[in-house]
């Protein structure tokens, strides 16, 4: 049996953390989703890529010199990254050309899971499989999906921890790209 004192303590501390339970649920949440560490900062040399597409190609970033360059980091098993690939396929098609790309990243994940992806999704863009998860590794990716943007001339942009829509693309190539 518990002594009166005990009891009384272990309630007071109860009590007590009932009341500072959510200041530190805030603090871990705001750091985990804050941090200055995730990600390549604007201005920054976007890291080099060079992988083999799904269609055989050797591609790197040189390749993209000129153009606004989408990078989308997804993975299948992401429900947002499902959800949006459909739409991220339509503004590709509005708005690929001389002055915007996509190259879509898959995360630790095995080619042939890209290939269904893109099979069943009918996207057109790039893809490449980043399976040891070198490229996402060299991006600071920790969650999907991710979104970079990378100038003309090779410098990061900006990057979101987040799918991005037609308008804001829109936006970034227009901002950015070579006149």
């Amino acid at each position: 049996m518990m002594c009166l004192m005990c009891y009384s303590l272990t309630f007071v501390f109860l009590k007590m953390l009932k009341k500072i339970y959510p200041f530190f649920l805030f603090l871990f949440l705001f750091a985990a989703c804050s941090s200055p560490e995730d990600g390549i900062p604007a201005g920054e040399e976007a890291p080099e890529i060079r992988a083999v597409d799904l269609d055989g190609k050797m591609i790197s970033l040189a390749d993209y010199r000129g153009k606004v360059l989408m990078l989308y980091f997804w993975a299948d098993f992401c429900p947002a990254c499902k959800k949006e690939f459909p739409a991220t396929q339509a503004y590709y098609e509005n708005l690929k050309g001389a002055d915007f790309e996509i190259l879509a990243i898959n995360v630790a994940q095995k080619r042939q899971i890209s290939a269904d992806f893109r099979e069943e999704y009918q996207a057109k863009f790039p893809m490449i499989a980043d399976l040891g998860s070198e490229i996402s590794g060299a991006y600071g990716v920790k969650n999907l999906p991710v979104v970079y943007f990378i100038s003309p001339e090779g410098k990061i942009i900006r990057h979101f921890n987040a799918w991005v829509d037609q308008n804001q693309v829109r936006v970034m190539i227009n901002q950015h790209k070579k006149k």
